[in-house]
């Protein structure tokens, strides 16, 4: 079932996930892929993971990663994973057709109902530690970040995406959310006044002509951010981003409950319950 986001994840469900095993793995690979036109067998999805979980460095394990998760309904993690190999990755070509794809996930994600702004991102969410799942997590501040913003989207323009995007990194701060590799990449990016051209370098080649428009007036900005680049490499040192990192290490954090509950009391937003499904 198509989830209409806002989630708002009931005290059962919660306690469920804190218990659930490992043991179905299988049944959650399948599960993702329930409308995917082409599917990869479990046994290969799982390696795919543990293949990126072993060479968390390497861009080509998090371009699998996310092309694969972005023919699922998880695109929490095709998003994260694009993100990431754009930022390892040298191949100027690639990355923006990496880029494009997440730009596109995130414009699917939203839409717009009688009752508020829906997402979607993820609809089957896991977690095997006492705490919500990163991905419910993810969703419910994108969703918050995109409800501060003014406007009638989709479609999404750039400019949009970075507000919305913004929004959502100062809740995560805010919030103490899983500060991981990534979130202390794009709070380095911002603190360096960069976050707009790091943005529009990101998803330039999904809207090419709004990346023209703003490059005609913004050269010089865009350059300081390909300069600040050059000299601050990405270097992940732990893969505390990655989703089986996360299952197995957890992450302790006493905020995350208190975003779902104020996520719900937020205006324009349509609650539901979601569809969030325990490893059993």
């Amino acid at each position: 079932m198509a989830k209409t986001a806002l989630s708002i994840i009931s005290i059962v469900t919660v306690l469920a996930l804190c218990s659930a095993s490992l043991a179905q793995d299988a049944d959650y690979y399948k599960a993702i892929q329930k409308r995917s036109s082409t599917r990869v067998q479990p046994a290969q999805f799982k390696q795919m993971e543990e293949n990126a979980l072993k060479d968390f460095s390497r861009p080509e394990s998090y371009e699998l990663l996310a092309t694969s998760f972005g023919n699922t309904t998880e695109k929490a993690w095709a998003v994260i994973y694009g993100e990431i190999y754009c930022n390892l990755s040298s191949d100027s070509d690639r990355i923006s057709q990496v880029g494009s794809l997440v730009y596109h996930w995130y414009e699917g994600s939203l839409s717009r109902q009688a009752n508020g702004l829906s997402v979607s991102l993820t609809e089957n969410a896991q977690s095997s530690q006492k705490q919500l799942p990163f991905e419910s997590l993810f969703e419910q501040s994108f969703l918050m970040g995109a409800a501060g913003v003014k406007g009638n989207f989709p479609p999404l323009a750039i400019q949009t995406l970075i507000a919305i995007r913004k929004n959502q990194l100062s809740l995560w701060k805010q919030k103490k959310l899983p500060e991981t590799e990534l979130v202390r990449r794009q709070g380095a990016i911002l603190s360096a006044g960069h976050f707009e051209a790091y943005n529009y370098w990101l998803f330039k080649g999904a809207r090419a002509e709004e990346f023209s428009e703003w490059i005609k007036s913004h050269q010089n900005q865009f350059q300081a951010w390909l300069d600040w680049q050059g000299k601050n490499k990405f270097d992940v040192q732990t893969p505390d981003f990655q989703r089986l990192y996360l299952l197995r290490k957890g992450y302790g954090n006493a905020a995350s409950m208190s975003l779902i509950h104020e996520a719900g009391h937020s205006e324009g937003l349509a609650p539901t319950v979601a569809s969030t499904k325990p490893k059993q």
